[in-house]
């Protein structure tokens, strides 16, 4: 009898939310364009020139909102952003300085841009367990972040791992539900792993009576093993928001700190089932040595041996920040590194399998750190089915409107109807996206000094080239984060940066 045949299961029918409109244009600037139409054909009868200044206006002002590049952005946004740029730029906004000798206030090394209004308490949860919770002014969020062990899909059935992927499925559906809930964030974060729990397990383990063969093995297994392994650090952030279900008032961080820590036992415990492993929260000091290293990458060795000798490292959050950085258009180096930031620009196109990430995850050896971070923001139900009804109107508008590219229209059409149709069922709506930083330490021996910038610009190359290598199996088509370095590396940090959260001017959801 021949042995039964596993089909595998396949994922898909990622959507980019857009709104109803007229070629390239959204809703509201196809009601601008009526409106410009409406009076360039009023004035063509009565000053046929003023009418074509008129139209001419509208062309200046529309056309950027309708020329879309391959990611959906239009030139509106690129010009905007270049703008932007060029503006920090000459007032010295991409530099930035901290520490005892620096302006910040109390000598303090305090995480730039969207994260210097914040700050940190600690509290424990149901079980006990102390978690640091991160306070965001500007935004009123508060964040905390879980450290899991997950276990990874290697000499795993199928089975399992298709079990696991159904449980984040149903975990991400009712996130949608949980209460103030802004978004989370899943951090995977791969790094040099400096030996020292290694180093300590050897030295406390040894016996006294142990044979020299012994003793000489452990040795060569102390001195070779941690050489180039890599360790992979697993992180999920709650991000919620401090007005309050009933009366958007707002709560003060006692109360948050109350209601989070009621909620972690049954968060963590349904994390478990997804592959996770044991998950527990982060304390305000392991957030803080977290962040740190991120930006400081050669203090990780000195966290370690504190550790592995059971002592804290007494890092705070005044002093997780970078002492300064140097923000380029395409780079960003802090404090004896340089990282590169990329961001999803566009899903993969057709159904993928439940492995689809397992090469961007993997370690390289171009790339000294590098951290994968997925941002998820979920529709409650109520919207949830508000949005596909839109999107299946709007879909069906493009296909009847549309001539050029009417295949990828319909396309559409067909995920559209496919979505709302599973949302009837009972399937959450998720936004979501991607970022991905890659970091190199300095090496002295090609060390740039041009401007306080640190350099390994061969190394940094070699990794970018990594990163594409690494994301072309999955079928993700990453994007420089241009002119905004500083704040993609924040929001690839486990600390509940959701950057479209932090802009001046929010959008709703359906037209971001």
């Amino acid at each position: 009898m021949a042995p039964e045949v596993q089909q595998l299961r396949t994922y898909g029918n990622f959507r980019r939310p857009r709104s109803a409109g007229l070629g390239g244009l959204g809703l509201i600037p196809t009601a601008v364009l009526f409106v410009f139409l409406a009076i360039a054909g009023t004035l063509a009868p009565l000053d046929m020139v003023l009418a074509l200044i008129v139209a001419l206006v509208g062309a200046v002002v529309l056309v950027p909102l309708a020329v879309r590049d391959r990611y959906g952005r239009h030139l509106g946004t690129l010009m905007y952003s270049r703008l932007a740029w060029g503006v920090g730029v000459m007032k010295g906004q991409n530099v930035y300085r901290s520490g005892v000798l620096s302006k910040v206030p109390g000598g303090k090394s305090l995480l730039p841009g969207l994260a210097m209004a914040s700050d940190m308490y600690e509290a424990t949860d149901g079980l006990g367990r102390p978690f640091g919770m991160i306070h965001y002014h500007e935004v009123e969020h508060y964040a905390v972040t879980i450290a899991c062990s997950s276990q990874g899909g290697s000499l795993v059935d199928q089975g399992d791992i298709d079990s696991w992927v159904a449980n984040w499925g149903q975990f991400m559906r009712t996130m949608s539900g949980e209460p103030s809930l802004v978004g989370f964030q899943v951090v995977v974060e791969v790094a040099p792993d400096s030996g020292e729990k290694l180093h300590n397990e050897i030295t406390h383990q040894a016996s006294d009576t142990a044979s020299r063969l012994a003793r000489q093995v452990m040795a060569d297994i102390d001195r070779d093993y941690p050489s180039g392994s890599p360790t992979i650090n697993t992180y999920l952030s709650l991000v919620y928001d401090a007005s309050s279900a009933i009366g958007r008032s707002k709560r003060a961080a006692s109360d948050m700190a109350v209601e989070i820590g009621r909620r972690l036992p049954s968060l963590t415990a349904r994390l478990a089932t997804t592959g996770a492993g044991a998950c527990a929260p982060l304390s305000a000091t392991e957030i803080a040595e977290v962040v740190r290293t991120a930006y400081e990458p050669g203090v990780s060795q000195l966290i370690d041996q504190a550790r592995a000798a059971g002592r804290d490292s007494g890092l705070t959050w005044s002093q997780a920040g970078p002492t300064t950085h140097v923000a380029k258009s395409k780079s960003y180096w802090h404090d004896g590194a340089t990282s590169v930031t990329w961001m999803m620009g566009e899903a993969p196109r057709g159904e993928v399998f439940s492995d689809v990430l397992r090469n961007l995850l993997s370690a390289h050896g171009d790339i000294d750190r590098k951290r994968v971070s997925l941002i998820y923001r979920p529709h409650s139900p109520a919207e949830a089915a508000t949005i596909a009804d839109r999107d299946f109107r709007a879909a069906r508008s493009r296909t009847e409107t549309t001539r050029n590219g009417q295949a990828h229209a319909e396309a559409e059409y067909i995920a559209a109807a496919q979505t709302r149709q599973e949302e009837a069922r009972g399937a959450g709506l998720t936004l979501f996206g991607l970022v991905v930083t890659a970091t190199v330490l300095d090496n002295d021996d090609e060390a740039d000094e041009r401007n306080g910038e640190g350099g390994g610009k061969n190394r940094m190359q070699a990794a970018e080239v990594a990163v594409e290598n690494l994301s072309a199996p999955a079928r993700i088509a990453l994007r420089y984060a241009w002119g905004s370095q500083d704040a993609g590396f924040l929001a690839a940090l486990p600390i509940g940066v959701i950057l479209p959260e932090h802009m001046t001017m929010k959008l709703p959801k359906t037209l971001k």
